[in-house]
């Protein structure tokens, strides 16, 4: 079945597409994001009242007034996904429908992101994982391809890592975007590059033959900052706390200076000279995506980026925010900020009682 389908999609992508890349309105729709994790992944209720009471209609009504286009939903295969029986679980299905629903009721687009953290069959990407991903696809897109086009976009998958080579991604995201698009033939599909979905992967990312496709990157540097208290990931982020940005090298020994682990003096010292402690850094990182995607006439989506809140000095977080959009926007590169109610939030409260941070808003420039 599956080689029928990546067989049938050569026709596809010769016979649909007339433009170069999708239209207009769909990349407008892409322009102001956020990601609304800890709904269908790593949730923080994971019961099924917990999920119903996640979001509500006023809560997007406020994101919308707010100025944001669309929201980027993070969905955890293993959750929706039987692979034993290699069908979509109906009730979480429907709950999902459900999401959907809410959000587009409100004119809010919506990236359905494949973002696997928790799923054993995906726990490393090879040929066997392949198999169950493909058919894994394969029902969701068919599940999803009644959905409205214009509106809701399909990405393949969050932040690919530790394959071999460039190749091998370029391989697999090849076909999975052939299963994808047979299935869902109107539908923009979000591809990436490995190492993490970093610019640096997208720079290794070989464009797939199909002009109704967005190429994705993240953007968290330099990590040291975004990450500082972070409890997974790098364990020198542990004991970080305080990093200001921007900052010069002479900045970054004497917040050191204070941390309880040699491990993270150094790495801190360490990315003093090699990462983006200026805005003009985080400008020079930007345009390298930027200048992929004029290279290869594709259009170019920045699907995440923020600073964990825990440990960050909060003008820093807010004037990094602030810059990363402004170097973004300035290149007409469309952003969903990480996250909406998570350790990166731009909301306070829980569900039902939620409010918008106004100083991140100002951050973002969504706000006077």
């Amino acid at each position: 079945m599956l080689r029928i389908v990546l067989l049938a999609v050569l026709v596809t992508n010769s016979m649909v597409w007339a433009y170069a890349r999708p239209p207009a309105e769909r990349l407008e729709r892409l322009a102001r994001g956020v990601n609304l994790s800890h709904w269908f992944w790593i949730p923080h209720d994971d019961s099924d009242r917990g999920r119903e009471r996640f979001i509500n209609d006023e809560d997007v009504k406020a994101l919308k007034a707010a100025g944001f286009t669309h929201v980027r939903l993070p969905i955890e295969p293993g959750w929706l996904w039987d692979a034993r029986a290699s069908v979509l679980l109906p009730e979480r299905l429907a709950a999902l429908r459900r999401g959907l629903a809410l959000l587009l009721a409100e004119e809010m687009a919506i990236v359905v992101d494949v973002h696997p953290a928790r799923t054993a069959w995906l726990e490393r990407l090879d040929a066997e994982a392949m198999v169950h991903f493909e058919r894994f696809w394969h029902a969701l897109a068919e599940a999803l391809v009644e959905t409205d086009p214009e509106w809701v976009y399909l990405e393949l998958m969050n932040e690919p890592h530790d394959l071999p080579d460039a190749a091998t991604w370029n391989v697999y995201q090849k076909r999975l975007h052939a299963v994808v698009r047979t299935a869902a033939p109107r539908h923009t599909i979000i591809c990436t590059g490995d190492q993490w979905g970093s610019i640096a992967g997208l720079e290794r990312c070989e464009p797939v033959a199909d002009s109704n496709v967005v190429y994705s990157f993240h953007f968290y540097e330099p990590h040291n900052f975004t990450h500082q208290g972070a409890t997974w990931g790098f364990d020198a982020w542990r004991d970080m706390g305080g990093v200001p940005w921007p900052a010069t090298p002479d900045d970054l020994r004497e917040v050191s200076a204070g941390f309880a682990s040699l491990r993270s003096r150094d790495a801190l010292q360490w990315s003093a000279t090699r990462d983006a402690w200026t805005p003009q850094a985080v400008i020079d990182r930007i345009e390298l995506a930027a200048a992929w995607g004029r290279r290869h006439d594709a259009a170019v989506y920045c699907g995440e980026f923020g600073v964990y809140r825990l440990k960050a000095p909060l003008e820093a977080r807010e004037r990094w925010l602030g810059e990363v959009v402004a170097a973004l926007e300035a290149r007409e590169i469309g952003w969903a900020m990480w996250d909406y109610a998570g350790g990166f939030s731009l909301v306070h409260g829980g569900p039902g009682a939620r409010r918008l941070d106004d100083r991140t808003l100002r951050a973002l420039r969504r706000m006077p």
